[in-house]
Formats: structure tokens, C-alpha cells, sequence
């Protein structure tokens, strides 16, 4: 008696609705029923489940719906239907002992009506100006009217009978429940906010029949169905009292040239410009302007933007911050003082309007400081002067290194004059070495170019080796192009046979 006077409460509110509101209609349609049960029983899968299927059935009442926003796009949709649901059973036994004796074969049905009440969230996209796709969801109750089972019974020997029985409700055991909540679905297109075709589902959420071996029983439906709305939404409604023969979204009844697009601004009149002045009015049909220039644009003496009338310097070009006047520039250096980071002090666009620095404050700026870190004399590019005794050192090491005879390696005696020399290139990182290989004229010009090279490369090597970086050091082989004494005379080749060094910044 309780869930009875449940639903007719929340029925009550939904006859209400349906009278009040403008939109309203009756629909129906066909759909197919399952029943989702779930049990512990040992032979269920093997025996029993596969020889159930769904029933189908069909659904059908009144419909409602309520407006959510301007436009008719989200709305509210109840509907009170009557709903047939259920499931078949169909099975064939082999021994004539197995069930009531000698039945061959028995099919069954169990067609269980309902008073259902659907109340949907629903959302329209629209398509075209008079379709639109249609999708929601929402709760449903259901109320168990009546039901029963039918029977179909044939004997091995051919003979057959049927019967039905009305199914009991309640909240006992093998009895049918008589409120059901569940959840519905429905996509769809609307026809012109007439006629509605939709693709429905639902399933049950509580289950509608207790059985004495437990488990649970939920009903879930697929169907499709068709509503003819009797009377249109206030929307479409409201669309249609506001008539717009141009479309320009001003109603004909505001709208001073209903033959023509405009816009709210002009009343409906076109503005081709945009100016919020009926070119009717506009004096400059085509390019924006303000009322007091007639819809023209203002006079701009510069063409800074800034018209005239508002430009404190209307005959140079400036910028709005500053009135309609340039930009001031304080040290003259052609950069404004917006964009120069050092306004009082002239110097280039590159920094910024200010001056090139000099890292190294040698008075060489770093443009063109060959030694930018490493503060420098004018005269060796704002590099330092190599010293008098570092050249020394680099000299006397250059006179100690001595290779095997027509080869390029390095004697053993040789090391603590290299070590020394990649001990003073360490300690100076900013100077460069050139190695410079020499030979005498003896033998072969082309031989003594390679040796020489060779030689040169050798020394190269070793102080890498000792971790100086390889672009500091540039090798070269001169042969005997380059002497320094006189090749005829023992002691002038031996002179000649030389390593030399030269240090640059």
C-alpha cells in the first residue's frame, strides 16, 4: 500500500506538469526484454541459462517536456507509459523421465506489465533549422500492474496442453516486487519539434522478482519509438511569434529594414562597416567612423592613429602613451627612452641603447677585444703583450726538443722542455701556439716537408696529451723553404734543424 500511494505522488506532480506546460504529446514503440540473472546454482550455466531469451514486447503513453534554457537545447522529459516485459524459456528433454514424467519439450513465458515514469535529462544539437539530434538519460520508476506465466507442454507421445498462472507480488519469496527503480537512455533525431524517433534502453537498477534459491533478477530492455508532439515548446513558440524575415536576428516588428540584414545596433538596418551607423547614415559607408564625423573616419594629420583632435603633435607621428608625440630620446642616440635601458648615455640598438661594454676595462670595448676577459693593450687587439720572460721560457723550451734522426719522435731528454711549455699554456689560457717544424737542405725537398710536419704534428700531440686543448695548437712543416743559416757548412745545417715557437693572443 505504501509504494502504491508512492507512485501516485510522483505520478501526481507529472499530470500537472503535463497540463501546464505547452509541450506535450503521446509516443510509443516496440522493444526487446531480457532478464540479467545472477545465481549461485551449480547447473545454471551448463543446463539452464542458455535456454532462456528475450520477449518481445512493446510501450507506449504520454510524454512531457520542460524548456531548461532559452534556446530549447536542454530540457526535462517525463512520461507515464505502459510497459509489457519479461523473458521465454524454451527446452527439450531426452528421456521421458526427465521432467513431469514424460514431457518431451516445454516453453514458457512470463509477460509482466508495468505503469512506468521516466524522467529524462535531454540535450538537442541541432542539425539543420528544422532537425536536431537528440541524446539523455535519466531515472525511472516502475509499477508491477499484473503478470503471468504461460506453459506449452508436449509428451513423448505427442499430446499437448498449456496453461497460465497469475504471478503473485510481495516482498516474499517467489512472489514479484511491486516498485522497480531502474535508469534510462535515449538518442534520437527531432523532426521541426514535432516528431520525435529515438533509440531507447533501460535496465533495471533493484531487482523485480525474489527467488527461493536466491540471486537476483533485473529486467533490460532495447527498443525504439516514435512521440508526436500535439503542441510545440514555448521556445518554438516564442520563435515563431518573432519573425525575422532577413534573419538578421532583429525581429520584424523592431526591424526598420525587415527586407534587409543589419544589425540590433542600427535596428536592423545594414552597416557594412560596422560602425553602429545605418549606412543610410554614413557618410562613409565603408569605413568606420564616429558619429560627430558623420560615420567617417577622424582626420589623422601624421598617421600616427591618434586623430587629430586627441595627437598633442598632429603633424609627427608618435605614440598614444605620449600624447600622440614621439617617444623622447635623452642621449640622442636614436633610440627612445621606452626602449633604451640606458636613456642618459648614448650607444647602439644592439645593447639596448647602451654603449658596447668592456668586460675587461682595458679600455677596449669587447667589439673589438680580441681578449674580451683579459684586459689588453690598443696596439695587440686589447690582448696582453707576451712577456719578455715567457717568451724566453717558450724559446729556450723550443731549442731543447730533439727528435730520433729522420724521425719524428721525440727524445726522452726532451720532456722536461715540453712539460715545462704545456705547464706555461695551462697557466696563460688565453695565448695560442704555433709549431713550427724546420730541416736542413739535405735530401729530399718533399721528404723533409713531410718530416718537418711530422715532427711539428709529434709536439702538437704531446701537449695534448698533457691537456691543452687541441684549437689552441696549429702545426706546420716548412721544410727547408724557410733556413736561417747557411746550409753548406755543418753548423749552418745544424741550425737550420730546428723546432720553432710562436705565441699569439
Amino acid at each position: 500500500m505504501k509504494k502504491t500511494l508512492l507512485l501516485l505522488a510522483v505520478s501526481i506532480p507529472f499530470f500537472n506538469i503535463t497540463i501546464a506546460q505547452v509541450k506535450w504529446g503521446i509516443g510509443g514503440g516496440i522493444h526487446s526484454n531480457s532478464v540479467i540473472e545472477k545465481n549461485n546454482l551449480n547447473s545454471w550455466d551448463q543446463q539452464f541459462k542458455e535456454n532462456y531469451s528475450p520477449l518481445s514486447g512493446f510501450h507506449g503513453g504520454i510524454f512531457a517536456e520542460i524548456n531548461l534554457d532559452k534556446n530549447g537545447n536542454w530540457a526535462v522529459q517525463p512520461a507515464l507509459l505502459y510497459t509489457n516485459k519479461g523473458r521465454k524459456f524454451s527446452k527439450s528433454y531426452d528421456s521421458t523421465t526427465s521432467f513431469l514424467n514424460d514431457t518431451s519439450t516445454i516453453n514458457a513465458s512470463w509477460k509482466i506489465s508495468y505503469a512506468e515514469l521516466p524522467v529524462n535529462l535531454v540535450y538537442r544539437v541541432p542539425l539543420t533549422s528544422k532537425l536536431r539530434f537528440v541524446v539523455g538519460g535519466g531515472p525511472r520508476i516502475s509499477y508491477h500492474l499484473n503478470s503471468k506465466a504461460i506453459y506449452e507442454i508436449r509428451n513423448a507421445s505427442g499430446e499437448y496442453s498449456s496453461f497460465d498462472n497469475k504471478l503473485a507480488t510481495g516482498d516474499a519469496v517467489n512472489k514479484y516486487q511491486k516498485l522497480v527503480w531502474g535508469v534510462n537512455a535515449l538518442a534520437g533525431l527531432d523532426f521541426n519539434d514535432r516528431v520525435m524517433l529515438t533509440a531507447n534502453y533501460s535496465r533495471d537498477m533493484s531487482g523485480f522478482y525474489t527467488a527461493e534459491y536466491g540471486g537476483s533478477f533485473r529486467h533490460e530492455l532495447w527498443g525504439a519509438g516514435a512521440v508526436i508532439w500535439f503542441t510545440r515548446s514555448a521556445t518554438a513558440k516564442q520563435k515563431a511569434a518573432e519573425k525575422d524575415s532577413d534573419g538578421d536576428g532583429v525581429p520584424d516588428k523592431l526591424d526598420k529594414c525587415p527586407g534587409e540584414m543589419g544589425t540590433a545596433a542600427t535596428n536592423g538596418c545594414p552597416d557594412r562597416d560596422g560602425d553602429n551607423i545605418p549606412d543610410t547614415e554614413d557618410s562613409c559607408p565603408d569605413i568606420p567612423g564616429p558619429v560627430q564625423f558623420k560615420g567617417c573616419p577622424a582626420p589623422d594629420g601624421d598617421k600616427d592613429g591618434i586623430p587629430d583632435h586627441e595627437d598633442k603633435c598632429p603633424e609627427v607621428a608618435g605614440l598614444a602613451q605620449y600624447g600622440g608625440c614621439p617617444a623622447p630620446d635623452t642621449d640622442n642616440d636614436g633610440i627612445p627612452d621606452d626602449r633604451d635601458l640606458c636613456p642618459e648615455t648614448a650607444g647602439i640598438a644592439k645593447y639596448n641603447g647602451c654603449p658596447v661594454p668592456d668586460t675587461d676595462g682595458d679600455g677596449i670595448d669587447d667589439e673589438n677585444d680580441k681578449c674580451p676577459l683579459k684586459p689588453g693593450r690598443k696596439e695587440n687587439g686589447g690582448c696582453p703583450m707576451v712577456t719578455t720572460n715567457m717568451l724566453e721560457e717558450i724559446t729556450n723550451a723550443a731549442r731543447s726538443i730533439l727528435f730520433d734522426v729522420s724521425s719524428d719522435n721525440i727524445k726522452t731528454s726532451s720532456y722536461p722542455a715540453l712539460n715545462k711549455l704545456a705547464k706555461i699554456l695551462e697557466l696563460e689560457s688565453d695565448i695560442n701556439l704555433e709549431i713550427e717544424g724546420h730541416t736542413d737542405n739535405t735530401g729530399s725537398v718533399r721528404l723533409n716537408q713531410v718530416l718537418s710536419g711530422r715532427r711539428a704534428l709529434a709536439i702538437k700531440t704531446y701537449l695534448v696529451n698533457k691537456g691543452i686543448a687541441p684549437e689552441r695548437l696549429k702545426a706546420s712543416g716548412f721544410g727547408s723553404e724557410r733556413p736561417i743559416a747557411d746550409n753548406n757548412t755543418e753548423a749552418g745545417r745544424a741550425k737550420n734543424r730546428r723546432v720553432e715557437f710562436k705565441v699569439k693572443y
